[in-house]
């Protein structure tokens, strides 16, 4: 990949959302039947073009046309494409599960998922709300969609803006709109499991909004960023804060995403053994080799590193304005950053040489809410995206510039709000329409 100043214009093919029902209800035997895909380029007209379901001598057959291609695949992978605008065979992912809530999914009045994390173990959901409550849920292990809520919790006053499971799977990290933090017990075992339950710990210092979350290795310091402009660590045995820093700017901070520091990074820093440091407190833990990515409302953003709690590098504003950056992600492995902004701009970054993206791309304008590296310790680099039109879709970085890898049909056009990537490479989104799927 080559340094890119340009914004690369990347393709959509949206798919009904239900397509496979409609599949299924032909195979079933209902008369023929169509679905739509619709493909759009920011500068060139859209094709809207149906895809005709029917069923001979027991076969169940595709017939595409007005300008689009679909081709059914074994196991749900399909693949879609557009001749007319350049579109190659894209990618089709569907859910492999959609979780739900019997009330809170109700399609009629949903409740809109704030915040939400999947456990490293992949056994539990956690998901929060506008109203400052948490259901901490159950997975089916038999692959069914129905969640049985294991306790609900309502540690906030005010919107849910992050949840983060410790590493353990055992305990739940929350922090909402109303300035507070709360640690959670997230033991399946736990006698407490039955009933809404309290925090475990409580620590508030922040004087705006808390936007995000991180936990620093196995968990016994947390960092919290809002929009007061500061970054906080927390000694989370004691409940109290270690330390606090600033954005240069002091400008809002809107996300973060923490790593540790590759064996190339050349912007200079604190020593990995950070014990030896003025800066170093006895209830630090796992610091030292730290970095931390935040993500700026102005439209840059700043590194810091957790050995001297000093910030190391500080982002200007591109010759593309890309307005308030809302979503960010680091890859360690790959020496790779990645930036969402409000406007629908995702740029890529080789640490190694922060000043100038590698790549930047857009859609349509719509604002990236999240961004996840997927398969990061895998040859293969790709970033899953989160954005407000509800077109979730992952990424690739090649040779020739950014492509779409696959898009994650699935969503009735409801903002996805948040994406997560598990540790078996599994991705899961949830938004507006309550819902939580599995990719």
């Amino acid at each position: 990949m080559s340094d890119s100043k340009t914004i690369a214009t990347l393709p959509i093919v949206n798919v009904q959302h239900d397509f496979q029902t409609v599949i299924a209800d032909v195979q079933d035997g209902l008369d023929p039947e169509d679905f739509w895909v619709s493909c759009y380029k920011t500068g060139s007209a859209s094709v809207h073009g149906k895809v005709r379901v029917t069923k001979e001598d027991g076969e169940v057959h595709l017939a595409s046309r007005q300008g689009v291609e679909f081709i059914r695949g074994q196991r749900s992978l399909h693949t879609a494409a557009c001749p007319d605008l350049s579109i190659p065979p894209t990618r089709i992912r569907v859910p492999r599960r959609v979780l739900r809530d019997a009330e809170l999914s109700d399609p009629a009045r949903p409740h809109q998922i704030n915040a939400f994390d999947v456990s490293p173990d992949t056994k539990q959901i956690a998901v929060g709300y506008n109203d400052g409550s948490i259901q901490r849920r159950v997975i089916p292990p038999n692959g069914g969609d129905t969640t049985r809520v294991a306790v609900t919790y309502r540690p906030h006053v005010a919107s849910v803006t992050s949840l983060r499971f410790f590493p353990s799977s055992k305990v739940l990290l929350s922090a909402g709109a109303d300035f507070a933090l709360a640690i959670l017990d997230a033991d399946p075992d736990s006698t407490s499991n039955s009933a809404t339950t309290n925090p475990v710990r409580t620590l508030k210092a922040h004087s705006r909004a808390i936007t995000d979350t991180a936990i620093v290795s196995r968990g016994r310091n947390v960092l919290s960023c809002a929009k007061d402009g500061t970054i906080r660590l927390w000694d989370v045995s004691g409940g109290k804060q270690i330390k606090v820093m600033g954005s240069s700017r002091y400008s809002p901070i809107t996300k973060m995403s923490i790593g540790a520091k590759s064996s190339e990074w050349t912007i200079p820093s604190a020593s990995g053994d950070n014990q030896s440091s003025p800066f170093f407190d006895q209830r630090e833990v796992d610091t030292g080799d730290k970095l931390l990515f935040c993500a700026l409302q102005d439209g840059t953003f700043e590194v810091f590193d957790l050995g001297t709690k000093a910030a190391v590098f500080h982002s200007e504003k591109g010759e593309n304005e890309s307005g308030a950056l809302t979503s960010i992600s680091y890859s360690s492995s790959h020496n790779l950053l990645s930036t969402g902004s409000i406007r629908g701009i995702v740029s890529v970054y080789d640490t190694r040489r922060l000043a100038t993206p590698l790549a930047t791309f857009s859609r349509n304008g719509s604002s990236i809410e999240d961004l996840a590296f997927v398969s990061a310790d895998s040859p293969t680099v790709g970033i899953a995206i989160a954005s407000e039109d509800g077109l979730p879709y992952t990424a690739g970085l090649a040779a020739d510039g950014p492509r779409v890898d696959a898009e994650l049909i699935g969503a009735d056009c409801e903002a996805v709000r948040v994406i997560r990537v598990d540790p078996t490479g599994g991705i899961w989104t949830a938004g507006d329409d309550g819902l939580v799927r599995a990719y």
